[in-house]
């Protein structure tokens, strides 16, 4: 059960680095590895190996105003070694970043966690968006997707 809290734990804490903008405790839950993997929402958000999504989240921060995150629906598996564990959660967010505002209801969130030196690291990441029928303003969302 420790595993199990620990690794949730890790979780919340990215979020947390999220919602404040933190950077450095960013770096601390993130694999610093060529291999580690982040998909975001966009086609063109796809994030391989640290400097990619070092690069990435420091610019994405200077553009952030807020991200505020609500996760919910969090099974989590851990493999039998006790050094990989595999997730997937339901995310409400609010985010605003170079001006424009974004609603997220119901996005999936998946990651991989990998134990390093006894922490949990994210080692994978993917975040997708709904179907428009179940976002909560799909006129804003096709309108602000078709302007970029």
């Amino acid at each position: 059960m420790a595993l199990r809290g620990n690794t949730e734990t890790s979780i919340s804490r990215f979020f947390y680095a999220m919602d404040t903008q933190n950077y450095e405790l960013l770096k601390k839950l993130i694999a610093p590895q060529a291999d580690m993997i982040h998909i975001g929402t966009d086609k063109d958000e796809i994030w391989k190996g640290w400097s990619q999504l070092d690069k990435a989240t420091k610019e994405q921060f200077n553009n952030l105003k807020y991200y505020k995150a609500n996760i919910y629906d969090l099974p989590i598996h851990i493999a039998d070694s006790g050094n990989v564990a595999w997730y997937f959660h339901l995310l409400d967010a609010k985010i605003k970043s170079t001006g424009e505002e974004h609603n997220w209801k119901g996005a999936r969130f998946t990651g991989i966690l990998e134990r390093m030196e006894e922490n949990w690291k994210l080692v994978q990441t993917h975040v997708s968006i709904p179907p428009l029928s179940l976002i909560e303003n799909p006129k804003a969302y096709l309108y602000n997707r078709l302007r970029k």
